[in-house]
């Protein structure tokens, strides 16, 4: 009821259809802190703060945005930057964009889940009949697929693993998880499947990807996952290249 100010340090941040922040071991959580942005801040809200209407901090933002996506033609660097750094993300993931081709889709790899058709998330098959949504808390009679799907994608520097969800995945391959499951039941002399997974291959896409460091088995790995993908735009791209050639020019003068 006092509205205090809360500081919290250390925070986990995830990047589950958007942007979450979570307490862990290691969280430090104040209460009114004696520190000048506290007072500031509270001093805003009481004299003026609390009689405005707020609304959220994503609304009205494109989901792109919420994602670190501002644009994908800001923060462009190669594959290599990002490969050859690993203290990058050693903090809190990091944003950029990259032009770059995809050059391979592992056709054996689980790519895709059984998902809540309500809330996305994972389902399990009921004992009967039907699935069971765990963040529903209900059975529903059908499911849906969803893509987690990792590709190698090179450019003239190198090449890398990324992970892209169901969104950007269906703009990678040109149709639905539950489409492509589909062919790959069909059976006959052409396999559409694999087709489809090679008419996707060597085709350039500039991406919006956030880097992550993952720990598995004791081992510290980066993760790159795509927030953000479009076809190239040519005159995009040649609007960013006569604006890094000027850049150049200013700096060398």
């Amino acid at each position: 009821d006092q509205s205090p100010v809360i500081a919290i340090k250390s925070l986990k941040v995830g990047d589950f259809q958007g942007v979450s922040l979570s307490t862990i071991s290691r969280s430090n959580v104040v209460i009114n802190p004696e520190s000048p942005e506290a007072k500031k801040l509270k001093s805003w809200f009481d004299s003026e703060g609390k009689e405005i209407s707020m609304s959220s901090i994503g609304s009205g933002m494109s989901p792109s945005a919420k994602n670190g996506s501002r644009s994908l033609y800001t923060d462009r660097v190669l594959l290599s930057h990002i490969t050859s750094n690993p203290s990058l993300f050693e903090e809190k993931p990091v944003f950029f964009s990259t032009r770059a081709y995809i050059s391979f889709i592992k056709p054996d790899q689980t790519m895709w889940y059984q998902a809540c058709k309500t809330c996305n998330k994972k389902v399990t098959e009921a004992l009967d009949s039907g699935y069971w949504c765990e963040g529903c808390q209900r059975k529903y009679e059908e499911c849906s697929l969803r893509y987690i799907m990792a590709v190698k994608v090179t450019d003239s520097s190198g090449e890398t693993w990324i992970s892209s969800f169901n969104d950007e995945a269906e703009k990678i391959l040109g149709c639905s998880a539950d489409e492509l499951n589909k062919l790959k039941s069909e059976e006959g002399e052409v396999n559409e499947y694999q087709t489809k997974l090679k008419e996707a291959t060597w085709s350039s896409h500039v991406f919006r990807v956030s880097v992550t460091q993952n720990e598995y088995n004791g081992e510290k790995r980066q993760r790159v996952t795509v927030k953000g993908v479009a076809p190239l735009d040519f005159a995009a791209e040649t609007r960013l290249l006569l604006q890094d050639i000027s850049n150049k020019n200013k700096t060398s003068q």
